[in-house]
């Protein structure tokens, strides 16, 4: 696979080999592991684990690829002398929050960044024009209403298509497939431990977004298009939308920005503003509105019902406190009321898809059956078992 472990004999296990501290270190934090869970987990001590990042150390070949393992990097990670140039986290995350930087991620999390980085390097190395992005870089001076109309132009979708969509699933995919006919990469990782909807890598070519596939379908498409905000403006980002109080205040202004963008360009001003004075909400009291009523009208839309009301709050047709009140109830009824999901094995192609996106997945075999890569390094470019890639093949085209 992208990482590879080892099963390590006697012969491999007596070796020793000098390791730099600031790249075990740097595959720890990157990894999201405190040092004590380390410790457990790879039944190293804890005072020797210390010891390794802080002083060059010859370090038994048992033990790297036991951290190896648990980092999910290459052996050959651990054996550079100094930390690569193109290290995954995007300068811009450095700024997302004002103090415990990414502190508080899961190892889930750390992955989906590396794995993200890892596709755009991929790409980047198979491709064969160059990335035309035609999109204007946007500025946080910029009107997101503006901003948003020209992308949604841009991507060639209308509001009258965007009705017609039958269920949240299809209104997902639809928007998936607009992004990645511009060459828009987007990943889904399941990330049900972390405060993240989303995340995109905007500092270099091409643009991947990563979103989270244990969240509603309508939330992904609200986080889908705030990481497009992030991309307009050229900001990597994290997406956090329940804690925007941990940002920094520079990178609070980014987030108020790509909300407003993705709003305006799931619900466009002029239309939705049409559908909502037919709609059964208007000229009724917002302090009177039903639940049921809300969700059937932000349902007609394919958008989230918080969406829906944030899109309102905006034009000024309800205030603050009722949106907030609203958002703070259905937040405590629906983790409350919801119903586990049964788990359901999912085949491997499936998965396959969902996770590296159609507009990889599709690349990555094109250059196989163009003799660019073989048939096992396709296989584990998509972290797929080789067995699998015919029927992935067949469901993918």
């Amino acid at each position: 696979m992208w990482y590879t472990t080892f099963k390590v004999g006697k012969c491999m296990s007596a070796l020793i080999f000098p390791i730099e501290p600031t790249i075990l270190k740097l595959a720890r934090k990157t990894s999201g592991y405190p040092l004590e869970e380390v410790s457990v987990k790879t039944k190293i001590k804890l005072d020797q684990l210390k010891l390794y990042e802080e002083e060059k150390s010859k370090i038994p070949f048992s033990q790297i690829d036991k951290l190896a393992a648990l980092y999910k990097r290459p052996l050959a990670f651990f054996l550079l002398d100094k930390i690569p140039e193109d290290v995954e986290l995007p300068k811009d995350f450095r700024y997302v929050f004002a103090a415990d930087y990414l502190a508080d991620f899961s190892p889930k999390a750390y992955l989906a960044i590396r794995r993200a980085r890892y596709a755009q390097a991929i790409i980047n190395e198979l491709k064969e024009d160059e990335f035309n992005y035609k999109f204007p870089i946007a500025t946080l001076n910029d009107d997101p209403e503006v901003i948003a109309d020209k992308f949604r132009d841009y991507i060639k979708i209308n509001f009258d298509q965007q009705k017609k969509w039958s269920s949240p699933s299809e209104a997902l995919k639809n928007w998936k497939i607009a992004l990645e006919n511009i060459s828009i990469f987007v990943m889904q990782f399941s990330l049900p431990q972390d405060n993240v909807s989303a995340f995109c890598l905007a500092d270099a070519s091409p643009f991947v977004i990563i979103i989270n596939s244990s969240e509603h379908e309508y939330r992904r498409i609200f986080s889908l298009f705030h990481e497009v905000g992030h991309i307009l403006l050229r900001k990597s980002g994290i997406c956090t939308p329940d804690d925007l109080s941990r940002n920094s205040y520079e990178y609070a202004q980014i987030e108020m920005f790509c909300n407003k963008f993705a709003g305006a360009l799931l619900l466009p001003k002029t239309e939705f503003i049409a559908s909502f004075k037919n709609s059964k909400l208007f000229g009724i009291d917002s302090k009177l509105w039903e639940y049921d009523d809300i969700k059937e009208v932000s349902n007609r839309f394919r958008v989230s019902k918080e969406a829906f009301l944030r899109r309102l709050l905006t034009l000024s047709y309800i205030d603050e406190d009722l949106y907030k009140a609203w958002r703070k109830n259905w937040q405590k009824s629906e983790k409350e009321f919801v119903k586990p999901k049964k788990k359901i094995i999912i085949p491997q192609y499936i998965k396959c898809i969902s996770q590296n996106g159609h507009a990889f997945t599709t690349l990555v075999l094109n250059q196989y059956h163009n003799n660019r890569i073989g048939f096992n390094n396709a296989a584990d470019i998509l972290n797929i078992a080789p067995k699998h890639i015919s029927a992935l093949e067949y469901k993918i085209w």
